[in-house]
């Protein structure tokens, strides 16, 4: 196939990037989803909260002493300036946008995605393509130069040219460990780094990928990680012997989603005073009608399953839910690679250490509308490269289809998966150290061994278990920057804390780490935090 230019991933950031490029009706844009738009990925499951300060100063400040002064602040800039008009652009296209309070709003992303495909269908330079697996990026002269991708209804795999890539393919966090946020009722929303890892193997720098927020989660097996409502993490938790771990949750910046909070958590569990629980019985009921209405079936949902804090007791588990590491890009959404761009959770460096609550979507919105326009105007600019490496193509089919074959001593991808998680649950979790994290890459190597044995039934349609051995053998790679870059920090920032380094140390460690791919293998560096615009205040 030939475009010129290639979105991949359908969600938030995907959607508004093709909206945008697509207002040049000399480019033909393609639009690749791994599943229905609206029905598929991690944007339909999120609340849709949404941080609008009361000015792009304030927000800009907050978001930078929220992410620990690491954030790179011409992004952070770029957000919190623009987010007041990408929003009004959002309503411009008929989303429903309400207001939450003086510094936040709410528009329904699950329903935002399903008016905004009806739009793209109708326009003529527009194609999308659902339920097709991009399964690399093949970049070619020094600048992107198409994809291989995967039929995923038929099992064919076919290659697409093009001039430019915006890759929004989501986060990273929610295949890595056992417990996550990002998959409610335990179905994958394949949130696994594959776009990272593709951008990464193209030749793109990775960006402080160590920084990996964790929080408490249902634990109930009825619940599953169901996201709840705001109001479901607040205080007490309890201890197994109903001990009262913490009785004032509000305290903490960010409230339940403070790393100081879920460390304060992952100590008492340690100790082997877990599970714990969030028991609000005995507290006055909210007043229904001072609730948002458009979490109105939420609230439904989770008392016919019997999982409303108000009425019952709710066990918690610790998992991860967001990755502020990323493909490093500058505030025009462009890579290290020309003619790669990324948007939304796919790109790191803007959330610094920590995300504070509802800037993810902030950062879905600006970002995903800017890629759409800055991949517009480089297609415009350059011509698509004359020739793919035929070898590169070949390989990469070999290595898609190498699953299917028979194989001696084969395993599971399942089981490689599993083996996976364990490590990062030990090795790169709430709690770092040095000896833990030298030994989860050791494991990692070892598991990648076994990648070429995995074997998944030979079946081409619907296979969703060739799907994730193609996913695991990209997610493993970013599995190993992520453990490789939190052993390079010595020292604690945010959500990334080290036993052996429990200090922040701005005089040595105000810096990013930086990974590449070189030679078959990580190569992590650091770079300076460019600080021009506020400066990092001494902690008290």
């Amino acid at each position: 196939m030939e475009c010129d230019v290639l979105i991949v991933g359908g969600g938030g950031s995907g959607v508004l990037a093709a909206i945008e490029a697509s207002k040049r009706d000399d480019l033909k844009i393609l639009l690749t989803s791994k599943g229905p738009i609206g029905q598929s990925g991690l944007t339909p499951t999120a609340n849709g909260g949404t941080h609008t300060s009361g000015s792009a100063e304030e927000m800009f400040r907050e978001a930078v002493a929220g992410g620990e002064y690491l954030g790179d602040q011409d992004l952070v800039w770029s957000m919190a300036d623009g987010i007041r008009s990408s929003l009004d652009e959002l309503s411009a296209l008929g989303i429903p946008v309400h207001p939450l309070s003086p510094t936040a709003v709410f528009f329904p992303p699950a329903e935002a995605l399903r008016k905004l495909r009806k739009k793209l269908i109708k326009k003529p330079s527009v194609e999308i393509l659902e339920d097709v697996l991009v399964t690399s990026l093949i970049p070619s002269q020094g600048r992107i130069a198409g994809a291989t991708a995967l039929s995923l209804t038929s099992g064919e795999f076919f290659v697409i040219e093009t001039a430019a890539v915006v890759l929004a393919t989501g986060g990273l966090t929610g295949e890595l460990y056992p417990h996550s946020s990002n998959n409610p009722f335990g179905l994958s929303t394949g949130s696994s780094g594959t776009g990272q890892a593709m951008a990464y193997l193209a030749g793109a720098e990775l960006v402080d990928m160590e920084m990996i927020q964790f929080v408490p989660l249902p634990g109930n097996p009825r619940a599953l990680h169901l996201r709840y409502l705001p109001e479901f993490w607040e205080s007490p938790y309890l201890n197994r012997d109903g001990e009262v771990v913490e009785a004032e949750v509000s305290a903490y910046q960010d409230g339940s989603y403070s790393p100081v909070f879920v460390r304060k958590l992952f100590g008492e569990i340690e100790r082997g005073q877990g599970p714990i629980y969030v028991d609000r019985r005995d507290l006055e009921k909210a007043d229904p009608e001072s609730a948002f209405k458009a979490w109105t079936r939420r609230r439904i949902l989770i008392h016919a399953l019997g999982i409303d804090p108000l009425e019952n007791k709710i066990e918690i588990v610790l998992g991860s839910h967001f990755g502020m590491g990323g493909i490093k890009v500058n505030p025009r959404t462009e890579t290290s690679v020309a003619g790669l761009y990324a948007a939304g959770e796919v790109m790191g460096g803007l959330q610094g250490a920590f995300r504070l609550s509802g800037n993810s979507f902030s950062q879905m919105i600006v970002f995903g509308f800017e890629a759409g326009r800055r991949s517009a105007s480089f297609a415009l600019e350059h011509d698509r490269c004359s020739k793919l490496s035929p070898e590169t193509v070949v390989g990469e089919k070999e290595k898609v289809f190498r699953f299917l074959e028979p194989k001696s001593q084969a395993v599971t991808v399942g089981c490689l998966k599993k083996k996976l998680q364990q490590v990062m649950e030990k090795c790169a979790f709430v709690v770092r150290y040095g000896p833990n994290l030298e030994e989860g890459i050791e494991r990692i190597k070892e598991i990648k061994t076994s990648v070429p044995r995995i074997r998944v039934p030979e079946v081409k349609r619907y296979n969703p278990e060739w799907i994730d051995a193609i996913e695991f053998s990209l997610m493993i790679e970013v599995a190993e920057v992520i453990v490789r870059s939190a052993q390079a920090r010595q020292e604690s920032r945010g959500s990334h804390y080290r036993k052996d380094f429990p200090e922040r140390d701005d005089e040595n460690w105000l810096k990013h780490t930086l990974s590449t791919w070189e030679a078959g293998q990580a190569r992590i560096e650091t770079a300076p935090v460019v600080a021009d615009r506020m400066k990092p205040e001494a902690r008290a």
